[in-house]
């Protein structure tokens, strides 16, 4: 005669482990907390938007910066006692690396952007090829006279902080609108950069012409934005660490060089660095 089954028989699947509760006794490492990380996070989040607010740009390559997360977080780790004893707790490489996970989803979210440039016709590239040259040697000039910090602001004003992707062009569009009416209402910085009317008569027929690629006037997706702020805010982590560093490593060279050297370098350095060696020898 079968027998009636019992109610730990009739459900044999399994069933989740309960975890024990922080007010059970289980304390949890307070950098590592879940309000530690949402507070560092919120805190590099603040530090990139007032960045971008004072035209600090970012670099090109964001997936640069996602992997150098990852070795400046495994190095701020291993001198994660000295680092938090600085203000820099370890909440903020664990959101670093977050950070940088969260860049390259966004960097895979977006290949529409890839295959138009790819399929764009030789016309169309060079066309978007003279306008973001053009945008990106004003920028440069921009950024070179816009230092103080009333000047920050100025540059704002044309665009530098804006996420700028040569290959995109609607970014390449609004730099140039960006441009044109900063520098009407900042006259003294585009004296300066050595702005004159004729670059804005350029940049105007420019702007002109990329109207009628396809895609120009459509507005930055979700992603893109998305991207720009995961990026701001792991840039300001680099600043954070690398300043700590810079004197919490002052007896240890060696542990100095490691971090530094492991921090994406701007991208002023970086194109200066490879214009002087390309410049042909005197």
């Amino acid at each position: 005669m079968a027998q009636k089954p019992t109610p730990a028989s009739r459900d044999s699947s399994p069933r989740p482990r309960s975890l024990p509760r922080a007010q059970d006794g289980a304390k949890q490492p307070r950098n590592g907390s879940a309000k530690g990380l949402a507070d560092a996070r919120r805190d590099l989040e603040e530090r990139g938007a007032r960045n971008r607010e004072g035209g600090v740009p970012n670099r090109s390559d964001p997936i640069a910066d996602a992997r150098a997360a990852r070795a400046v977080a495994d190095i701020a780790r291993a001198h994660a006692a000295e680092l938090s004893r600085r203000g820099l707790s370890a909440a903020y490489s664990e959101v670093a690396v977050q950070l940088a996970a969260e860049i390259e989803d966004h960097l895979q979210a977006l290949p529409a952007a890839a295959l138009a440039a790819r399929g764009r016709i030789p016309e169309h590239a060079e066309l978007l090829a003279d306008a973001a040259a053009t945008a990106q040697a004003v920028r440069g000039a921009v950024l070179r006279v816009t230092r103080g910090p009333d000047g920050r602001t100025a540059a704002h004003a044309f665009g530098l902080g804006d996420p700028f992707s040569t290959r995109q062009p609607q970014h390449v569009l609004r730099a140039l609108e960006r441009i044109v009416s900063a520098a009407s209402q900042h006259a003294n910085i585009a004296t300066d950069a050595g702005i004159i009317n004729d670059d804005l008569h350029t940049m105007r027929d420019l702007a002109e012409e990329l109207r009628k690629l396809p895609g120009a006037g459509s507005p930055l997706t979700d992603e893109a934005e998305a991207l720009q702020r995961a990026q701001s805010a792991l840039r300001a982590y680099f600043d954070l660490v690398g300043a700590k560093a810079t004197i919490a490593f002052a007896a240890d060279p060696e542990s100095r060089k490691a971090l530094l050297s492991a921090l994406p370098r701007a991208d002023e350095r970086r194109h200066l660095r490879r214009s002087a060696d390309a410049a042909p020898a005197a």
